[in-house]
């Protein structure tokens, strides 16, 4: 990874930063004994369909790294069976948040547009149909890059997304940010396109039309992200780094939701992405 000396000189401020915060968090987390029994509640909850609790209503004052320290656990609960396959972001169409949320993807749910997809709402009737555009990286990233150039370089394609969330969820009072966080953003399955170089595919430039059975449902263009998909990409891999995970080859970023969110309804989905090809499945 290509790192200035600007850059290499705010690498090594942000991870002091960042390891500082890390210890004191440890600290709070292993002092409190409300972090592991609430995580543990939404991992029972994930695994069994039953709605997961929200943490705005059960700690009002909690923070957003609190949040984060409930989702670390949750996601060391899953991973028990199952390892990492990248990360998902999360509000990136808001230009005045100074990062996306983030969440972490097993990797039992990353699947691959070559295969036949069929979503089984009988299985669970909480998911949703986002189109996005994500990228699979080449070499390990465990310090922040300098800029987008140093980033680019451990890409290793840009891909098509279509990201199928789900999980109950209890609706006590209007969900909040934290709330979404704890949930590990209700990180489940996406299917992945095939894979093209960066340098070939401008990915502001992508435009996307989603159809079910036919009919236009969803229409988006990768310039939604508030800030253009490479930048949206920094700031997420930054803030994936600042929660204490790492990238690793293989693993994928989805930069997040373009155009609508969308409640999956039994039929056959075509999400054309122009030059990054074609996704079809089936929600049944």
């Amino acid at each position: 990874m290509r790192i200035n000396k600007a850059g290499y000189i705010f690498s090594l401020i942000f991870g002091l930063v960042w390891s500082m915060a890390f210890v004191s968090s440890v600290v709070w987390s292993e002092t409190d004994s409300q972090i592991g029994p609430f995580a543990e509640k939404i991992f029972t909850d994930w695994k069994t369909g039953a709605p997961m609790p929200q943490i705005s209503v059960a700690y009002p004052d909690a923070t957003q790294q609190e949040a984060y320290l409930v989702q670390r656990a949750f996601v060391k609960r899953i991973m028990e069976t199952d390892t990492i396959g990248g990360y998902k972001a999360a509000g990136v169409a808001n230009g005045a948040a100074d990062h996306p949320l983030v969440a972490v993807m097993p990797a039992s749910g990353i699947l691959s547009s070559g295969d036949k997809i069929v979503v089984d709402l009988k299985d669970d009737p909480n998911r949703h149909v986002e189109t996005e555009i994500g990228y699979v990286f080449a070499k390990a990233i465990t310090a922040p890059p300098a800029d987008v150039d140093a980033l680019r370089e451990c890409v290793k394609a840009v891909v098509a997304i279509v990201e199928l969330p789900g999980g109950a969820v209890e609706q006590k009072q209007p969900g909040s940010g934290n709330d979404i966080i704890a949930w590990n953003i209700n990180a489940k399955a996406m299917i992945v396109g095939e894979e093209y170089r960066p340098e070939s595919i401008d990915p502001d430039a992508v435009e996307i039309v989603l159809t079910r059975d036919g009919e236009t449902v969803n229409t988006a263009k990768g310039s939604m992200a508030a800030v253009g998909q490479w930048n949206t990409l920094l700031k997420t891999v930054n803030h994936v780094l600042a929660q204490g995970y790492t990238l690793q080859p293989g693993h994928v970023i989805t930069n997040g939701a373009l155009g609508k969110i969308l409640k999956a309804e039994p039929g056959i989905y075509h999400a054309d992405f122009g030059a990054l090809g074609v996704i079809e499945f089936m929600v049944q």
